[in-house]
């Protein structure tokens, strides 16, 4: 459904069959789109379904649509995934995000680690967040991806017992290949990847990322790639082999 433009809104916004929208979702679609009454769009309420909408009215502050149709949104992974990423400098973490969203990635989790150069601003969150709308827009999602604080490392540990699978990107791996890996391995709700920064991980580190039954140490090969390249090359595997796994 990529030809329909994409709008987000809260189930209190819905009545039956009929949404109002209003805010800076009705400012874009007005103002910035300068859509009509009559034509038609896909309405979200984060749940993973698609509602193509006709605009009936639109008014000064808000814009009343109504549901034609709704279906089940093909865009989204049939598990759960999170993205544990250490905090990288600059814009890096912009392009991250951006990637990651567009490679189905559910929920994000800044960490920081003992290599770790950048130190996350908790300023820049509200910026993250918003990278992360504009990118489940433009990659056809009805998903939100939510980009939580930064957490310290051990904090990151505890995370680790909450997921069925987790795989961990290690520079040091030098049998698993993450794509022979990831083949051999089942999904079954949610799963977890980890990916450092410009540092790396240091031994303690990846000796305690290790030591969790549910974690897949992997290696992307002889290349060694920039911190967010390895992002977005892990997130395309997982991705792909998701896929495969359906």
């Amino acid at each position: 459904m990529a030809e329909y433009r994409r709008f987000f809104a809260e189930e209190s916004c819905r009545d039956g069959d009929v949404i109002f929208i209003s805010g800076n979702e009705f400012n874009h679609m007005k103002k910035v789109l300068r859509l009509r009454k009559g034509e038609e769009v896909i309405v979200c309420f984060n749940d993973g379904i698609d509602n193509l909408c006709v605009i009936d009215e639109m008014c000064e502050k808000e814009a009343k649509l109504v549901i034609q149709k709704s279906f089940e949104n093909q865009a989204e992974n049939r598990v759960s995934v999170t993205l544990f990423q250490a905090c990288m400098k600059g814009d890096k973490m912009d392009f991250c995000i951006q990637k990651a969203v567009e490679l189905g990635v559910d929920t994000i989790i800044p960490f920081e680690n003992a290599f770790t150069i950048a130190k996350f601003d908790a300023k820049k969150t509200e910026r993250f967040e918003r990278i992360a709308f504009e990118a489940s827009k433009q990659c056809g999602r009805a998903k939100l991806t939510t980009v939580k604080d930064c957490i310290k490392f051990n904090s990151l540990l505890k995370e680790l017992a909450n997921f069925d699978k987790v795989v961990f990107c290690n520079e040091y791996e030098t049998e698993n290949m993450m794509l022979d890996s990831l083949l051999n391995e089942s999904f079954d709700n949610n799963v977890a990847i980890i990916v450092g920064s410009e540092g790396g991980f240091a031994k303690e580190e990846q000796q305690k990322i290790k030591e969790f039954n549910n974690v897949v140490s992997v290696s992307f090969g002889k290349r060694i790639l920039r911190a967010e390249t390895a992002g977005v090359f892990a997130l395309s595997i997982l991705s792909s082999v998701l896929n495969l796994k359906k």
